[in-house]
């Protein structure tokens, strides 16, 4: 029959053990492939993100993005608009209520916007 020893008996040069256990730990940690977190690394899929023209106003009026998503302004107002890019990159023509309209981003920066029929109304895209 097995009988448990009443005390753990000590391992010659423990010291030595420890450190070499210590180094082979940072060792492991710092390996791409170990310190890499499940899934780090992979792409993420594309986001649209929903901008409302409501009442004379874009809303939210600041959205902040991720390179490769999508907005999509929706008119829930009376009247037309458009979404065209300060530096002239996109151009959504008039958006009739009840319409929309879709642009994706791929480039980092900041993407102001207005509505040429109303230039009072503007926004800005950062994408990050």
């Amino acid at each position: 029959m097995f009988k448990p020893a009443d005390a753990a008996t000590p391992i010659k040069g423990s010291a030595t053990m420890k450190s070499a256990i210590v180094i082979l730990t940072l060792l492991l940690a710092s390996h791409p492939v170990v310190a890499r977190a499940p899934g780090a690394g992979k792409p993420t899929k594309p986001v649209t993100h929903q901008v409302v023209i409501d009442k004379m106003k874009f809303v939210p009026a600041a959205l902040t993005i991720k390179p490769g998503d999508s907005v999509v302004w929706v008119n829930n107002d009376v009247r037309d608009h458009t979404v065209d890019a300060a530096d002239g990159s996109f151009s959504s023509g008039n958006i009739g209520p009840g319409a929309s309209f879709t642009q994706s981003f791929t480039k980092a920066g900041n993407h102001g916007y207005a509505c040429s029929l109303h230039p009072r109304m503007r926004g800005t895209i950062a994408v990050k």
